[in-house]
C-alpha cells in the first residue's frame, strides 16, 4: 500500500510471523478482521505448502476470498557467494502476486561490494514485476545497523532496492533514532514491534527477537516518536508490523491480530495527537 503522511492501522502489512503457521484462510481471515488489508508471505512456507499438494490457483482464490492482497514476501538471503535455494520460488510468486516488497537480509559473503552487486543482481531480477527488494539489518549478521545497510544500497545503486527498518534491530544494537538522521532517504518500509530497552536474552539476539517482541504500546520502545520522525523525514515509506511472540503465535490467530492492531491503532493515535 502506498505510504500515508498520517498512518493508520490498514496502511500496515500483517506480516506472517505474527501468528502461528496456521492455514492461509485462518491467518487472511484473522487479518482482515482485524483491520489489516495487506499480508505477508513466507516463501519457505510457501514452498512447504505447495510440496503438500496445494497451488498456485488455490493462493489466489484465497486472496480473492478474504479480500486481501500480498504486501510482502519474506525473506530470502540475497548476498551470499551461492544464490539462495527459495530465490526461484520468490520470483515466481512476485511475478503472479505483485508484492510491494521482497524481504532480503544478510549475512553478505565476502566485501561490501560483493555485498551490493548480488543485492543489485536480485533487484535487476524482481524489477520488472514492481518489487522492491529491502535489505533489513540484523545484529546478529553482518549487515548489523541500518548504516551498514544503506552502504551496501548506496553501492548497488538500484531504484528498487531500498530498507526495511525494523525497530526491533535498531534497539538491540543500541541504537538511538537519532542514527536513522541521514538514513531515511534509503529507508522505504519501517517495521513495528514493541519491547523492552534492556535486552532480556542478550546471550541469543536471534532467539530473543523470535520470542519476547511485545504489541505495540506494550513495551518500552519509543514507537511515537519512531512515527513521527518518519512522518517528517518520509511520509512516503510503508509499513509493516512484525510482533514475534510465543504467546501470540500459540493463541488464536484472530484474536492475535485483534491485539495487534488495537495496540497499534493506539500508538498511532498518540502519535497524531
Amino acid at each position: 500500500m502506498a505510504g500515508n503522511p498520517l498512518p493508520e492501522v490498514a496502511d500496515f502489512t500483517f506480516s506472517f510471523n505474527c501468528t502461528g503457521e496456521v492455514p492461509l484462510d485462518e491467518r487472511f481471515a484473522a487479518a482482515r478482521a482485524a483491520g489489516f488489508v495487506e499480508v505477508g508471505l513466507s516463501v519457505r512456507w510457501t514452498k512447504a505448502w505447495l510440496e503438500d499438494g496445494h497451488t498456485l490457483d488455490e493462493l489466489d482464490a484465497l486472496i480473492a476470498e478474504h479480500g486481501v492482497r500480498i504486501g510482502e514476501l519474506e525473506a530470502i538471503r540475497v548476498m551470499r557467494e551461492d544464490q539462495d535455494p527459495l530465490e526461484d520460488l520468490a520470483a515466481v510468486l512476485a511475478e503472479r502476486l505483485r508484492p510491494l516488497r521482497l524481504q532480503a537480509i544478510g549475512p553478505y559473503d565476502g566485501t561490501v561490494d560483493d555485498a551490493a552487486q548480488r543485492a543489485g543482481r536480485v533487484a535487476d531480477r524482481f524489477a520488472p514485476w514492481g518489487v522492491d527488494v529491502v535489505l533489513e539489518p540484523l545484529p546478529f549478521t553482518n549487515m548489523q545497523t541500518p548504516a551498514d545497510a544503506a552502504g551496501i544500497i548506496l553501492r548497488a545503486d538500484r531504484p528498487n532496492l531500498s530498507m526495511c527498518m525494523d525497530v526491533w534491530h535498531l534497539y538491540r544494537m543500541g541504537l538511538p533514532l537519532d542514527h536513522l538522521d541521514g538514513l531515511w532517504p534509503y529507508i522505504s518500509t519501517v517495521q513495528f514491534n514493541d519491547g523492552t530497552i534492556e535486552c532480556q536474552l542478550p546471550e541469543d539476539l536471534r532467539e530473543d527477537c523470535l520470542l519476547n517482541r511485545r504489541v505495540p504500546g506494550e513495551g518500552e520502545f519509543d514507537l511515537v516518536g519512531l512515527v513521527r520522525r518518519r512522518n517528517a523525514e518520509r511520509p512516503d515509506s510503508t509499513f509493516s508490523i512484525e510482533v514475534i511472540n510465543r504467546t501470540l503465535r500459540e493463541q488464536d490467530a484472530a484474536l492475535s491480530a485483534r491485539q495487534i492492531a488495537e495496540g497499534l491503532d493506539r500508538v498511532l493515535a498518540a502519535s497524531r495527537s
